[in-house]
């Protein structure tokens, strides 16, 4: 790919196109100026320029007239505004219009340089050649995006409760897409033609909830002027999805019961039953055992939503999901913002196979969103993405280093000592000797409970115990007072 190492000056003043000349061609670029933006586009349709740098303020067509011009255009160099009079409305008209950058006169020369960089290092990058998206992938509800093994087995869940009437309780971190699960239940249901009704129990304040739920009858309140149906009401014969159910306060939850029981309840301030054929899909971030336990959540209310259950993964747990995941909102993205082909520079998908995602899908998109708007179509790059993202990753590699250094000669002196005796059994005898170190380091951390001890590393308590006895650690041995990470005597380095 032969890159374009022309530059084109918009000026009406003779000194300004004299100085960016003779600063750029020491750069080895080609310079052509314009005194004017109605002879700068004329020399655009003979030449392909790198780059652009144009005056607002000109006779004739303005340099934002010209600029929304070439915005039209396919290709359309990237165009560098520049100006003596520096408000904050000329900044935000330029960088709106969809200028690549903004600078102010007088400029700094080594700022302009910086600008050829950046705008030739983004051009040096190509788009990915794309897979075309197989039919599945753009169903009505934005299609459910994902090939890991974790995904395929929900597809799979999603495909056999679709053709029942069952509650389905989808559980998952804020941001996994439980809606979008939801939405696919009721796409592929018998119901499809009916209405989806989506209701967050935690965004509505408690006393508005009841009513937003069954609706209520005229004077039922100060305020109930008319009588309102609720979702019940409106969902009938469709799905109603009751997203962030465990905020729901213990009350409602009897009434949502009655529902699942007799399909029937009563508006606010009414005295005849409503009946409703309602498939319900409830979702929640919370952990619905703990609330049952501590009585703020009804057992029975809980058997009666779990009848299927979707447990959908962190994003860090199904991070090769990451680029088909970016790709598709890579594509929305560039048909909703920037209406121009948008791409992750190579530095930047590394990073995002990198990340730990703590918001999810939710996180990727608005990252994607925002580094969009920010390099105006093109490549997205490094200096486009949220700083702690940045530091985020930049300090788990430095970590990853870390941990390779030294567990490098340990495993070399391992397999010094052993290579011979327990040939054939190498993997086993390591792995048993790291986890039992593990397990009986966080037993201790954790006072010797189980429970905590499993939740911190990712496992099933069930799956804790066979360990323990596979590997002969005693609990008993292993309990002790939890210190906090870091403490001096808790393994930390």
């Amino acid at each position: 790919m032969t890159i374009s190492n022309k530059i084109l000056i918009v000026d009406d003043e003779e000194s300004i196109l004299w100085v960016f000349k003779k600063a750029l061609e020491k750069r080895d670029l080609t310079v052509h100026t314009a005194e004017s933006a109605q002879q700068a586009l004329e020399k655009i349709e003979r030449h392909d320029y790198l780059l652009v740098f144009t005056d607002i303020f000109m006779e004739g067509m303005s340099g934002l007239d010209l600029l929304k011009e070439l915005k039209m255009r396919t290709p359309s160099p990237p165009v560098v505004v520049m100006t003596a009079q520096d408000t904050m409305n000329n900044t935000i008209e330029a960088m709106r219009q969809g200028a690549f950058d903004y600078v102010s006169k007088p400029f700094d020369l080594e700022d302009i340089y910086d600008l050829v960089d950046r705008v030739m290092e983004s051009s040096r990058i190509q788009p990915p050649v794309e897979e075309i998206p197989p039919p599945e992938e753009s169903f009505s509800v934005d299609a459910i995006i994902g090939r890991s093994k974790h995904m395929q087995d929900i597809f799979k869940t999603i495909g056999k409760a679709s053709v029942t009437d069952l509650a389905v309780l989808i559980t998952g971190e804020s941001g996994t897409g439980k809606e979008m699960v939801a939405r696919a239940l009721h796409y592929y249901s018998h119901r499809v033609d009916e209405k989806f009704i989506a209701i967050n129990c935690a965004a509505i304040a408690r006393e508005l909830l009841e009513s937003e739920l069954f609706g209520h009858e005229k004077g039922a309140f100060t305020g109930a002027v008319e009588s309102k149906k609720g979702k019940f009401e409106l969902a009938n014969r469709g799905t109603l999805f009751l997203d962030e159910i465990g905020d729901m306060e213990l009350s409602l939850q009897a009434k949502i019961l009655r529902v699942l029981q007799n399909n029937e309840f009563y508006r606010v301030g009414g005295r005849e039953p409503v009946t409703v054929n309602v498939r319900i899909v409830a979702a929640t971030n919370q952990n619905l055992q703990e609330l049952m336990e501590k009585k703020l959540f009804r057992d029975d209310l809980f058997h009666r939503l779990n009848v299927i259950q979707i447990p959908l993964p962190p994003l860090r747990e199904r991070i090769e999901d990451v680029p088909h995941l970016s790709s598709f909102f890579l594509r929305r993205v560039s048909e909703e913002l920037t209406q121009e082909p948008v791409f992750l520079s190579p530095d930047v998908d590394r990073l995002f196979k990198n990340y730990h995602w703590p918001g999810n899908i939710r996180e990727l998109e608005n990252v994607i969103k925002r580094g969009a708007v920010l390099a105006s179509g093109g490549a997205i790059l490094l200096e486009h993405l949220p700083l702690s993202l940045r530091e985020s990753v930049s300090g788990k590699s430095a970590v990853n280093e870390f941990w390779e250094q030294h567990l490098d000669p340990l495993v070399r002196g391992f397999l010094q000592n052993h290579a011979e005796s327990d040939h054939g059994k190498l993997y086993n005898r390591l792995v048993d000797a790291l986890e039992k170190n593990l397990f009986e380091h966080l037993l201790r951390r954790f006072n010797g409970n189980q429970v905590a001890t499993a939740k911190a590393l990712g496992i099933n308590r069930n799956t804790l115990k066979r360990k323990i006895d596979a590997l002969n650690i005693e609990p008993k041995k292993n309990r002790g007072v939890h210190k906090p990470e870091g403490s001096p005597d808790d393994g930390a380095v």
